[in-house]
């Protein structure tokens, strides 16, 4: 590339230590503004929050780069974008992943990084982000995304400083970023810019600012607090083995990808949550076991050991879970309720690896111990914990994949925030067949797996449960968590609003007026209807509300009531 006459003072090239603290600190300062970028998102609903998401993408990213011993700037790009991958969460985690996979790239064969080498790479990184998206949208962090790297293009013919690089490229990203509510008119509407675009444009800040020599570490509980919200999806007596037991193995050879392969063959009796990574020098091992001390040695006889954890789940969870669970009931036509063996049974099949070899099964998402204990019943091999406000990561999905011995596996996300890191996973699988039915609630996935059979073919019965969640559309009450204005709506924080497939329809004070507004402005010519209550909802009130929907509205036969348990929603009604 022809850059013409240049001024050389300044930082002309990033070693690997200075790009760990820039790392560090785009973390960092994506932290301290996390809570601004979730206040961006447009809908005032309880969800996996694109600042949270990034957050937790990035501080993924980060950590793993800090097991890198290698000071070479593609060694740690390679171990950057590995975390980022697995760890990403929500559509905007998934985009910033494929965004630090392009920069990585880039970078391949470089021990150092020029102004050069990183203006390239940002501009790599737009370019594979643009491809991993089906249809792109302008307006978003892809647009601020590809607008930064031109800055970076711009800086470079100006100089061979990183430093004044990589302020052509904030610069020009802000630009991109305040031009965004121009190209999206739900964002004009709310009068916000893009969330995702800030999100990465403080990154791009934070390393600028290590670049300066501003370094600074973040310190955060974001993944304890994950961790334990996970936590929630089991009971103790379902942890069937007890250490979480965590090591790094630094090899003598360069042969680690052979011994990858091997290690999770050899492990994978030893206990469940089996997760092996690494490159050709060190490998990490995460595995559920209640043989510690046997990890440790198998370790040992490979190469040397170091970054030991082992913690007692059953302590933890102790400490973190109210162990009086909840029970799924059943109301009947005549008001009457009943427990449900069936629903009511302990799911003891997520969350442990499922030794029985099948030929085909089901990973599903779900928040809420009814709602799981329905998926289960209806043939979930495996129920990930998360939906709204905890989006599952694409390592979540990674292990559930790892955990189910089957050869074809069907994945229900829903959540059209969570469809992208299943998607992600499952591209991941080399060996299973993987597919990806994009359900946006629980509700579709449930009409979908009434399709199940075990032995037809796989992409007739994949086409048929795809076609059946059409038919669906899910009805979602919850609070308003800011104000603002969407479709026409003006929303306070507090408001009570109702959702036709995630599109606001009404609001108002309570949940039971909200619901029969939204049925009076948004019922069709629906069959069945299925209301699932919330953790905060008594069945005297689910009862109340089935008896005045049914009373106000003729068309209406029949209108079924579970006992969901689901947070956030008081309710989530299903309409086919």
């Amino acid at each position: 590339m022809k850059t013409g006459n240049k001024k050389s003072k300044g930082i002309n090239t990033i070693d690997g230590d200075r790009f760990k603290e820039m790392l560090e600190t785009g973390l960092s300062r994506l932290g301290q503004q996390k809570s601004l970028v979730d206040s961006l998102n447009v809908f005032p609903v309880p969800d996996g929050d694109t600042g949270t998401n990034m957050y937790l993408t990035m501080q993924e990213a980060v950590e793993e780069t800090k097991n890198s011993r290698s000071d070479r700037i593609d060694d740690i790009c390679e171990s950057m974008s590995r975390g980022a991958l697995m760890g990403a969460r929500g559509n905007s985690g998934v985009i910033l992943s494929q965004l630090l996979r392009g920069f990585a790239q880039a970078v391949e064969g470089n021990k150092l990084m020029n102004a050069e080498d990183l203006a390239e790479a940002l501009k790599n990184a737009s370019k594979i982000a643009y491809k991993g998206v089906l249809k792109p949208v302008e307006g978003t962090i892809l647009t601020v995304s590809r607008k930064a790297a031109d800055g970076a293009i711009k800086g470079l013919k100006k100089s061979d400083d990183t430093k004044v690089v990589l302020e052509e490229t904030i610069e020009a990203a802000n630009i991109a970023l305040n031009k965004t509510p121009e190209q999206l008119p739900v964002l004009k509407e709310a009068e916000v810019v893009d969330a995702g675009g800030q999100g990465y444009i403080f990154i791009l800040e934070g390393m600028l600012q290590a670049l300066k020599g501003e370094v600074v570490y973040s310190q955060s509980s974001e993944k304890a607090v994950a961790q334990q919200a996970r936590a929630h999806s089991q009971k103790e007596e379902d942890i069937k083995y007890t250490f979480c037991t965590q090591l790094l193995i630094h090899l003598d050879k360069e042969d680690g990808q052979k011994e990858i392969d091997r290690i999770r063959k050899e492990l994978n009796n030893y206990g469940d949550s089996l997760m092996v990574v690494g490159s050709d020098e060190v490998i990490k091992i995460h595995i559920h076991t209640n043989h510690p001390g046997v990890i440790l040695e198998y370790g040992l006889k490979i190469g040397i050991i170091d970054d030991i954890k082992i913690d007692n789940m059953k302590s933890q969870h102790r400490e973190m879970i109210d162990k009086n669970k909840p029970e799924l009931r059943v109301v009947n036509e005549d008001h009457s309720i009943n427990a449900s063996n069936s629903f009511d049974a302990e799911v003891k099949k997520s969350n442990k690896k499922n030794d029985k070899p099948k030929n085909r099964g089901i990973i599903t998402v779900a928040a809420g111990e009814g709602i799981k204990n329905i998926l289960t019943e209806l043939g979930a091999d495996e129920v990930i914990f998360g939906g709204q406000s905890m989006n599952p990561s694409t390592n979540d999905f990674v292990q559930a994949i790892e955990n189910l011995n089957a050869k074809e596996i069907i994945i229900f996300p829903n959540n059209k925030n969570v469809v992208s890191a299943a998607r992600q996973a499952a591209e991941l699988e080399e060996e299973k067949i993987v597919k990806v039915i994009p359900t946006r609630s629980f509700a579709e996935a449930i009409a979908a797996m009434m399709h199940y059979n075990e032995h037809e073919d796989l992409e007739v019965m994949v086409e048929a449960m795809d076609e059946e969640r059409e038919f669906v559309r899910t009805a979602q009450i919850t609070i308003a968590v800011k104000d603002s204005r969407v479709q026409g709506l003006d929303i306070k924080e507090g408001d009570v609003i109702g959702l036709i497939d995630g599109n606001i329809k009404v609001k108002g004070n309570d949940y039971e007026r909200v619901v029969v507004k939204l049925f009076e402005d948004s019922l069709e010519d629906e069959e069945l209807i299925t209301i699932y209550y919330g953790e905060e909802v008594d069945e005297d009130d689910a009862v109340k509300l089935r008896k005045k929907l049914l009373n106000r509205f003729d068309d209406i036969d029949e209108i079924e009531i579970y006992a969901g348990e689901q947070p956030l929603y008081p309710y989530i009604i299903s309409l086919e």
